[in-house]
């Protein structure tokens, strides 16, 4: 059973990540994030760890992928690499890329090849509407 601390925590946590987008912050770091929460660095990252089962570093990058790609699927052009830094806060290529292979087990070309892929395998269906004269 967690505790209404925990709760308030990890509410705070949520609205710091999905509303503020913290996230984006190319210098985020436990304390930093703690500060915003209002809890020590200790506190959060016990909490990230019995909640989400993994440390404060792999709960970035778990939580950058994830808005990158929730972005990419209303995006309808690929965009370039410095624009995907740019929107998960990411300040070096390589960091980003194994970020992206760790968390979606592809590469980031191999991402937009497979949704390339299928979004041309899936029809097109046009709802027939019908039209009626007044």
């Amino acid at each position: 059973m967690r505790s209404a601390i925990v709760d308030d925590v990890l509410f705070k946590l949520n609205i710091a990540m999905d509303f503020q987008e913290v996230y984006k912050d190319s210098d985020l770091n436990l304390k930093k994030l703690a500060s915003l929460v209002g809890v020590s660095d200790t506190i959060l990252n016990k909490i990230i760890k019995s909640y989400y089962g993994y440390g404060f570093r792999s709960y970035l990058n778990d939580v950058r992928i994830k808005k990158l790609i929730e972005w990419l699927k209303i995006e309808t052009v690929k965009p370039n690499v410095e624009k995907c830094l740019k929107i998960t806060g990411y300040k070096s290529r390589v960091t980003f890329y194994n970020a992206f292979k760790s968390k979606t087990d592809v590469s980031f070309k191999e991402y937009f090849k497979i949704q390339s892929e299928s979004k041309n395998s899936i029809p097109i269906i046009f709802e027939t509407v019908a039209y009626q004269e007044e």
